[in-house]
């Protein structure tokens, strides 16, 4: 009964896993670029896209050490891709919680990573 409880267990789908950094990466370079479109300076928007670029650098160099190297070109389409996502939700976004809790979760993973994101 034991080996059938474990053969059992051993057929199951296995369980996704978290995504790989450098897409987390793409995601919190969305999260600047589309902010980067909202605010009032030009002085702002350039310290946000500075950020963005750094998440995208830091993408691309992931991508190498997970063993799925792409270019910049293509993470940037992916970023321009899912700043879209942003966009949609339009500028009240920026007083949901989620929005709250991807800029949180972006500084602590750039400063987890080494990712400076204000020059």
């Amino acid at each position: 009964m034991k080996n059938l409880a474990l053969l059992f267990v051993l057929a199951l789908p296995q369980s996704t896993s978290a995504q790989p950094f450098s897409e987390s990466m793409a995601d919190c370079a969305s999260v600047y670029q589309n902010a980067a479109q909202w605010v009032k300076t030009d002085d702002s928007a350039d310290r946000l896209m500075s950020a963005a670029v750094s998440w995208a650098e830091a993408a691309v160099k992931q991508s190498y050490a997970e063993g799925q190297p792409t270019t910049a070109e293509a993470v940037w389409e992916k970023i321009d891709r899912k700043t879209e996502g942003w966009e949609a939700k339009g500028h009240k976004v920026f007083f949901t919680q989620d929005f709250r809790d991807w800029t949180q979760y972006c500084r602590s993973f750039a400063k987890a990573q080494g990712i400076a994101l204000n020059p």
